[in-house]
């Protein structure tokens, strides 16, 4: 993890971003693929593996440049006809999403029986709209989210290391690259003297939750 995440803060991520994706890059996405709010080209699938033949789709809020089609996720439904999806993208999105209950059911019409929605939201994070930024959910209240909507499996992990990690994280908006760069080894090593003192406190600082959840 170190090393994966350091390169990445190297090229402009922030810690939760490196981390997310490192989480992302033991999936292998086939079949039809929908990314929702991916925006265009969004770096995430550079990490994921690919099978021959996978087609993707992105739907997004608004039209533009990578934009397939334009969809309020709030109140449309997703143009896709019932049980037609192999795996729906949902990565940074439910946090910008006031009614998100819709989308996650919209996710659930769309997919196959027994295929995955796979996506992130950030917790330990700070504001930022695009447009608008509305929750930071726990695991507890994403369970009975995705639960309510009718997945058969859900399973939800924790993303993040620790305390000094999520600071580092949130300073990186404002200090230059340089400087989280040299700051990230101190930071991971922090949070490994912090956690082994103090291990039961590793699920009070999450980055954010990776879920992936099965019709």
């Amino acid at each position: 993890m170190f090393w994966s995440v350091w390169k990445q803060i190297s090229c402009g991520k922030t810690v939760m971003r490196a981390m997310m994706n490192l989480a992302l890059s033991r999936f292998t996405l086939s079949g039809t693929v929908v990314d929702l709010g991916g925006g265009k080209n969004p770096s995430y699938l550079r990490y994921m593996k690919r099978d021959e033949g996978a087609t993707f789709a992105n739907i997004d809020i608004q039209h533009g440049e990578g934009a397939a089609r334009a969809v309020d996720f709030e109140t449309d439904a997703l143009p896709y006809a019932d049980g037609s999806v192999d795996t729906v993208l949902m990565l940074n999105l439910l946090e910008h999403l006031y009614n998100h209950e819709h989308l996650v059911r919209e996710a659930h019409r769309i997919l196959k029986p027994g295929k995955t929605v796979i996506g992130f939201v950030p917790f330990l994070v700070n504001y930022h709209a695009d447009p608008h930024d509305y929750f930071r959910y726990t695991d507890e209240a994403l369970e009975r989210i995705f639960t309510a909507a009718g997945f058969s499996a859900i399973s939800i992990r924790r993303v993040g290391k620790g305390p000094f990690s999520a600071n580092l994280n949130n300073l990186t908006s404002f200090l230059p690259r340089w400087i989280t760069v040299f700051l990230w080894p101190s930071s991971f090593v922090a949070d490994l003297f912090f956690l082994k003192l103090k291990p039961s406190l590793a699920k009070r600082f999450p980055l954010g939750y990776l879920f992936v959840l099965t019709k």
